[in-house]
């Protein structure tokens, strides 16, 4: 087999005019799966471990307000995805408070109703919240599956108050080595997003706010389709930048957007980074930004932009070790304007705003002030792509920030989801739009 997962690119501009310096040029880098290798492998075998808060503060509003608890929308949310398992799909029950429960362990798909009881019994538990228990036990069930697919679903209302933090996190590593996406859910006002995506970011799993029950519901069947469709495992993007490129910037937009600040410094001033992808979808792209600055050559028409490698095994094909190649360049020419593509640059404004959700979290607690300058440059960049939702919400924040030099959780939790969300590339992640090298809005 050949091509079975594809590279794909498109420049914010191209053709660049000879001898101009320090010129900002960003790549959009599409991964993808090949038509014809969707179509043979459409679902895999999933193993769902259902690792969920049973704390004390579980029995609050779901939302202010709401007659019915956290507890009730996270047991008819869990409950939503069993009519859509199959076959050879099972799901483990954990809940954990100041220890973790095991209640069901691989269960198969047929006993529907039987893991709809047991998930009932969530309502009989109580007790702190301790994310270290809780994981070590779902590591523990999952390590026994050989399911294609393996996914925690793991959901919280609130900080660990039992466990050692540093712990949580060696095991959200250790899982995401092994192959296990971590998918990370806050319920409530009072969870932590930021910490969240720290717990996620291993596995490169998703972080959500569950701020309605329709929304918990919604995003269960969401995270159980993402799982079963997992076509490519072990996936690791290596991405080597050209020497004496400058001010470099990488982004991943699309399942969920991060920024990697981490780039190492090698031999003759060349950069690099290596991204655990981890899995790739059967029916979704994952989508790459790359910023560099660079001086246009005046002698040669091409000059070299970096080099992408992508390692992934394919369990469903029983392929291991396959790899995908690019080199990417930039032309060049004597006279005339660039020919630009613009919806790249607007994807860059808004995967920055993850850029500067980080450097938020990390000001607003020792200067609001400065986080109040980092709030300004996030209201500018949702300017710059006209999203009227963020601009008025941002603006909001800012007047609530500039005058009780603090925000509330919710508000925080508020900003982690919003600016960690790229609307523009999760459109353009679904196969069946245009892929990078064949994306429109250019201008001569």
């Amino acid at each position: 087999m050949a091509e079975e997962i594809r590279l794909n690119i498109a420049l914010n501009q191209d053709l660049l005019p000879k001898g101009q310096s320090d010129v900002p040029v960003i790549v959009r880098l599409d991964v993808e799966p090949a038509e014809e290798f969707r179509r043979q492998h459409t679902q895999v075998p999933t193993d769902i471990c259902l690792l969920l808060d049973s704390s004390g503060s579980m029995d609050e509003p779901f939302t202010q307000g709401d007659t019915r608890t956290k507890r009730d929308g996270v047991i008819a949310a869990a409950q939503q995805i069993l009519p859509h398992l199959g076959p050879q799909d099972t799901v483990s029950i954990i809940f954990y408070d100041s220890q973790a429960h095991l209640i069901a362990e691989r269960l198969p798909s047929g006993r529907a109703g039987e893991i709809s009881a047991l998930l009932e019994t969530l309502r009989k538990y109580n007790g702190a919240t301790n994310f270290e228990a809780g994981l070590k036990m779902a590591q523990a069930v999952l390590s026994n599956g050989t399911a294609g697919s393996r996914r925690i679903f793991f959901l919280t209302d609130g900080n660990p108050t039992d466990g050692k933090a540093e712990n949580t996190l060696r095991l959200v590593e250790s899982l995401g080595q092994a192959g296990v996406t971590v998918d990370c859910l806050g319920v409530g006002a009072d969870f932590n997003f930021g910490y969240m995506r720290q717990l996620s970011a291993p596995s490169n799993g998703r972080t959500e706010r569950l701020d309605t029950r329709d929304r918990a519901n919604a995003l269960f069947e969401q995270l159980l389709v993402s799982a079963q469709r997992t076509i490519a495992a072990n996936v690791f993007l290596n991405i080597q930048f050209a020497k004496g490129l400058r001010d470099l910037e990488v982004y991943q937009t699309a399942p969920e957007t991060r920024y990697f600040s981490q780039l190492q410094a090698g031999s003759g001033g060349r950069f690099s980074l290596e991204i655990p992808v981890r899995t790739l979808r059967q029916d979704k792209r994952n989508i790459y930004l790359l910023k560099a600055n660079l001086d246009v050559p005046t002698d040669a028409s091409q000059h070299p932009f970096a080099e992408v490698r992508l390692d992934y095994d394919l369990p469903s094909a029983g392929l291991s070790g396959q790899r995908a190649a690019l080199g990417i360049s930039v032309s060049c020419r004597d006279h005339g304007q660039p020919l630009r593509d613009t919806s790249v640059d607007d994807m860059f404004a808004e995967a920055e705003l993850a850029k500067f959700y980080e450097r938020f979290l990390a000001a607003r607690a020792q200067d609001w002030r400065q986080a109040l300058s980092i709030l300004d440059e996030m209201t500018r960049r949702a300017h710059l792509i006209d999203d009227q939702d963020r601009l008025r919400h941002y603006r909001t924040l800012r007047d609530k920030l500039q005058q009780n030099h603090g925000l509330s959780d919710d508000d925080l939790n508020w900003v982690g989801a919003s600016s960690t969300k790229s609307t523009i590339a999760q459109d353009a992640a679904e196969l069946g739009t245009a892929a990078a090298s064949s994306l429109g809005d250019f201008d001569y």
